[in-house]
Formats: structure tokens, C-alpha cells, sequence
């Protein structure tokens, strides 16, 4: 086995364009993970498909995680379009909810409080932005400030009277994906208070199957109060379009790095969302803000980027994935460049966090090809990749479910052990599997750490030692 990258890709879909064809295109050796989008009511078409891929795709049971969206209802949509509209600065815009009464038909259920005077109105995620000049009982009037084209079924955003989320307003239909096997990651909406995350929790607890959980970032609340939140979760999806919706966009980038910190400071992942080759549904090569987002992803410390779902719909889909990959490979070969973000004195208040930052010392004063751990449910790895660390991090696990999970966080390996070991066999068994399915060998140092693994004996032990492969 070859080293793997440290940053993955996770391929977006809408289930619209999850055509026969393009599952059968799926290839676990060249993309992470994979993400359903999915629109209101469609949460049994989105578990089909999680099981179609997980049965269809080689390999994809044992190595490809899927991520699927709670519930996040789009409160608007532009229809009716045939083909493509062109808008420029200073254009008056008619907007209608009934065909053909305005120069734009738009759907929704929250007629006509969907928008608001003098307040902006953002189409297709920001490619158009107006200003609201009228609303009235059955057409609003808006100005175009930021010229762009719009295509059919392109999102309809107005911040200014979107109402905070509460996980009580979730329907019920929704928490099917939070109970479905075939689902490796809930991505929760932009949730701002901690209370709701821990009826999330509690909810999950309760049933046999349980996905990580990960909170999208995409309101000012969510960011305001990440630190009571982070507790709840995984690992958090940074959309960095909605932030742009609601914020001065020049603060987004400076924001999506303090996000990633706060997650290696808690141990949580970070994914790195919106608009990631999005203009590559149209054309063969993405533009240079573009890859220059995906390689700063990298530098940031991010475990993950997420490909737009508008890439699916082009020609040039698997082409696309192939460039984020050796986009991703370029950056982290670079020998000038290291990470922008480090947790480089971590406050240590715990067992897990006094173990695994000692095992990351000792990996770099010794020089260790790897460092190993055995874990149950993940944690250790999380807090392992925290550190930035640049050795890569092999997780022992006894559950297939943790390893195709772990896939998702940087600089680490999942490796399945058929059998928890008892403590006097450990060193041998690990030292049989790292050369069997690693790239160590023999004379190679490792770190080893457990943490707490009752596994490993009758009692709890904390374990960390130097080991070289015989």
C-alpha cells in the first residue's frame, strides 16, 4: 500500500443527475467519499441510491463514505427557464410566483415574505444578485446589482428573512437517513443552538446505527457559537457560498481558516465546501480562483474539499475530480509551503489529549515511518490528525464502519483487525498487519497508542511506545 493523501475529495451530487451512467463511474480508488444532495421529500430516493452505490460500486462497502444531508429545504427556485438568461448590472427584474406574469417565475411556499425591501436577493448561489425595490401581493420588483446568468432550477436566497433553524421543525421523514446503514455522515443544517445538537445526539444514541455527525457553517449564529456547538459533532461542512450571503465576502476566507483551527483545537473535522470546480460543468479547465481554492483547503489543514454538485451535470465531471486530486497531491509535495494553521502548544486536559500529543512528539524526535493506533470509535485518529502532524497515522480498528469513516480525516489510514488481541499478543499481530497492508517494513519505527482500549486487557490502559518492525 502506497502512502495516501492527506486531504481527501468528496465528489457532490444531486440526485437529478445520478443517472445509471454516472453511478457506474464511481471509482473508490480515485475519489474519498461521495455527497447526496437531495431537495425536499426525496430522502427514500437518496437511500436508494446510498444502497445502489454501496452494492453497484466496487470496493465502495469497504472504502467509500457517503454523506447525505439531514434536512435543508430550499425556500426558493427560480423555474420555467429554457436554457440559459443573461442579466446585467441595472436591469429591472419582474419576479412572479405564476408562469409568464414576470420576466422570472419563481417557486415557493413562502410567497411573497420571501423577500424584503432594499434588502438582497442572491440567484444561483450569487452568480445574480439583486436588491428587493417592490413587493407586492403578486409580483416583486428587483434590481440587479451583480450581472451573471442563470440557469432553470437555480437557488432563489434571501437572507435577511430566512429564520434561524430549530431541529424541532426537521420533518420526521427526514431522520430516516440518521437510523440508514448505508450512511457514513449526516450533514446537519446550520444549527445555532447547542440544546438542539444534544436532542440530536441523544436521538442518535437511542438507535443501533448511528452516522458521524457534521454541522454545516453558513450562518453568523453557527459561527458565533462553534465552541458550544463542536462538542455535539464530528466535524463541521464550511459553506463558504451561504457565508458570502451573509457577510462582507472578503471575511470568508480569513473565517474558513479560523473554522479549521477551532476544529483541530477541539479534534473535529473540517471539509471545505461551495463552488469547488463549479465552472467546470461548462468548460475542460476550471478558472485560477478555483485550484487556488482547493490548495489553500490544504494549507489551511482542512480534512476534506467538496466538489459543486454543479460539476455532475457537465462533460467533464471525472475529469474534474482527477485535477482536485492532483491539485491536492502538488500542494502537499511542496517543500516550502507548510501548513498555515498549526496547534502548535495544545492546552492538555485529558488522558486522550496527553497521550496522543506525546505520540506525535515522539514521532517526529524519532524519525517514525507511522504512527499506529488502535481504536474503537475513531477518536484517537481525530485527535492524532489534530496535530497537523505529517507522519502518516494508521487506525487499527475492529469496526469496518470506522474504517471506510476515517477515509474522511486527514493524514490517516483505516486498517480493519478481525479480532481485538489480548495485550501480551498486540506488538506481534500489529507488526504482521503493518507489513502485510502498510508501506512499513522491516527496520521501519512506529509509534503505537491506545488510549483507554479495555480491548487490550481485562482493565482500561493507556499505551504509548516506540516499536520497530521485526
Amino acid at each position: 500500500m502506497n502512502k495516501l493523501r492527506r486531504t481527501h475529495v468528496v465528489w457532490s451530487f444531486e440526485t437529478s443527475c445520478l443517472t445509471d451512467a454516472l453511478i457506474r463511474t464511481i471509482d473508490p480508488n480515485k475519489v474519498d467519499a461521495i455527497r447526496i444532495v437531495s431537495k425536499h421529500g426525496e430522502i427514500d430516493r437518496v437511500r436508494e441510491i446510498c444502497r445502489r452505490i454501496k452494492r453497484e460500486v466496487p470496493m465502495a462497502k469497504e472504502k467509500l463514505p457517503l454523506l447525505v444531508d439531514l434536512y435543508d429545504r430550499v425556500r426558493g427556485m427560480v423555474v420555467g427557464l429554457e436554457g440559459s438568461k443573461e442579466f446585467k448590472f441595472g436591469d429591472i427584474i419582474k419576479v412572479s410566483p405564476e408562469k409568464g406574469q414576470g420576466d422570472l417565475t419563481i417557486r415557493t411556499e413562502e410567497w411573497p415574505d420571501l423577500f424584503a425591501v432594499d434588502h438582497s436577493v442572491y440567484l444561483a448561489n450569487g452568480m445574480v444578485v439583486c436588491k428587493t425595490k417592490e413587493v407586492k401581493k403578486d409580483h416583486v420588483v428587483l434590481e440587479v446589482v451583480q450581472g451573471g446568468v442563470l440557469h432553470n432550477d437555480c437557488d432563489v436566497v434571501v437572507p435577511a428573512t430566512k429564520k434561524q433553524i430549530r431541529i424541532d421543525t426537521v420533518p420526521e421523514d427526514a431522520w430516516k437517513a440518521a437510523s440508514d446503514p448505508d450512511i457514513d455522515y449526516l450533514i446537519l443544517p446550520s444549527i445555532e443552538d447547542a440544546a438542539d445538537l444534544e436532542k440530536v445526539k441523544k436521538r442518535l444514541e437511542a438507535q443501533p446505527n448511528s452516522p458521524w455527525l457534521l454541522l454545516k457553517v453558513a450562518t453568523k449564529g453557527t459561527l458565533k457559537n462553534l465552541e458550544e456547538l463542536l462538542p455535539f459533532v464530528h466535524g463541521v461542512v464550511i459553506s463558504r457560498v451561504e457565508l458570502a450571503m451573509r457577510m462582507d465576502p472578503a471575511l470568508v476566507p480569513m473565517v474558513t481558516k479560523e473554522v479549521i483551527q477551532k476544529c483541530n483545537d477541539y479534534a473535529k473535522m473540517s471539509i471545505v465546501a461551495s463552488e469547488m470546480l463549479g465552472s467546470m460543468r461548462h468548460n475542460v479547465t476550471p478558472t485560477r480562483a478555483e485550484v487556488s481554492d482547493i490548495a489553500n483547503a490544504v494549507f489551511d489543514g482542512a480534512d476534506a474539499v467538496v466538489l459543486s454538485e454543479e460539476l455532475a451535470y457537465g462533460k467533464f465531471a471525472e475529469k474534474g475530480v482527477a485535477l482536485a486530486v492532483k491539485t491536492i497531491e502538488d500542494a502537499e509535495s511542496s517543500t516550502t509551503q507548510g501548513l498555515n494553521w498549526v496547534k502548535k502548544h495544545p492546552e492538555i486536559t485529558t488522558e486522550i489529549e496527553a497521550v496522543t500529543f506525546a505520540a506525535y512528539r515522539a514521532a517526529y524526535r524519532n524519525q517514525a515511518k507511522g504512527i499506529v493506533c488502535i481504536t474503537k470509535a475513531g477518536n484517537t485518529a481525530l485527535h492524532l490528525s489534530s496535530y497537523g502532524v505529517q507522519t502518516p497515522i494508521i487506525a487499527v480498528t475492529m469496526s469496518p464502519d470506522v474504517v471506510r469513516r476515517l477515509r474522511l480525516v486527514r493524514g490517516v489510514v483505516g486498517i480493519l483487525l478481525d479480532e481485538a488481541p489480548d495485550i501480551e499478543q498486540v506488538f506481534p499481530i500489529i507488526n504482521s498487519l503493518m507489513t502485510r497492508k502498510t508501506w512499513l517494513s522491516d527496520g521501519d519505527r512506529y509509534v503505537f497508542v491506545s488510549v483507554s482500549l479495555s480491548s487490550l486487557g481485562k482493565e482500561a490502559s493507556n499505551l504509548f511506545t516506540v516499536q520497530q518492525i521485526q
